[in-house]
């Protein structure tokens, strides 16, 4: 469901050491500066509805925000509902829109059902004067999430110069939820570098009768030391809260804790995707 909330907050971390003053007797080295990490893409002030009209012309309709438009779906063309998600401008001055698309009607209503994923599509545009041109088309990236929609954007730079995005996304079935994060680089094309599982929780669906109710969410950053691939490390923090539930008379549910423990999964780029390469996951499947 869109609404529901997620223990997710998504982030790129930045380290830096204060340089001390150079003193005149005696004299010392230069402090070295700790290494920085990549940081991501300044966020963009730029209009949806003009990025959205650039795109897709007089098939975007500003009064209801979206457009309907027909992607290429494992090989078969189907309309969908496109509407945008979010947008940023890069260092080169081009700009990125990403759009989901959700199932949708001959009418150009939505038809998402709970199990429909959203579709991520991603157009890349340049400012020419007053409009804006289309330099770069890429959809039907991947299909994401629920209720078809994809789920929510953040902007990181996976290494220097290597700007990309996550996307966390998932759903709720019978009070169980779950999010997973994936991993986009923007260069030439668009490519994923994989995923992990980023929060799960059983809290909507745990009562007197569950054997052990759990809360367990991570939080991403990029680790500051260089890799050779040119993309940084990820580091995830994980908390990991376990307990039961008992039912009061008065009908109230009462929560007895049984542990909270952090740990901690370091993943690594291979070359083709972020692979886990110390620690572990402990967040649970549904």
């Amino acid at each position: 469901m869109k609404n529901i909330a997620y223990s997710l907050l998504l982030a790129a971390g930045l380290a830096a050491c204060n340089r001390a003053e150079k003193p005149v007797e005696p004299p010392k080295p230069a402090a070295v500066a700790t290494p920085v990490a990549p940081q991501p893409p300044v966020a963009a002030k730029i209009n949806d509805a003009e990025l959205m009209r650039a795109v897709f012309g007089d098939d975007y309709k500003a009064a209801d925000k979206k457009a309907v438009a027909t992607l290429f779906i494992e090989g078969s063309e189907m309309l969908h509902v496109m509407t945008p998600v979010a947008n940023t401008q890069l260092a080169d001055g081009r700009v990125v829109l990403i759009v989901n698309g959700a199932p949708s009607a001959d009418d150009g209503s939505e038809m998402a059902s709970h199990v429909s994923s959203g579709v991520l599509n991603v157009y890349l545009l340049q400012r020419e004067g007053e409009r804006w041109k289309v330099l770069q088309r890429h959809q039907s990236v991947a299909e994401l999430g629920s209720d078809g929609f994809i789920g929510s954007v953040k902007w990181v730079t996976l290494g220097p110069g290597k700007p990309g995005f996550i996307v966390s996304n998932g759903g709720v079935w019978q009070g169980y939820s779950i999010s997973h994060a994936e991993f986009f680089e923007l260069g030439a094309d668009v490519r994923s570098l994989g995923g992990f599982k980023e929060a799960s929780t059983n809290e909507g669906g745990c009562g007197p009768t569950t054997e052990e109710c759990w809360n367990v969410a991570g939080d991403i950053r990029f680790a500051a030391e260089p890799q050779q691939s040119g993309y940084n490390d990820i580091v995830v923090s994980f908390g990991d809260k376990r307990y039961t539930v008992t039912e009061e008379k008065n009908g109230d549910f009462v929560e007895h804790l049984k542990s909270t423990t952090r740990t901690s999964a370091r993943y690594h780029f291979d070359g083709k995707e972020y692979i886990l390469a110390s620690g572990a996951n402990p967040v649970p499947d549904i």
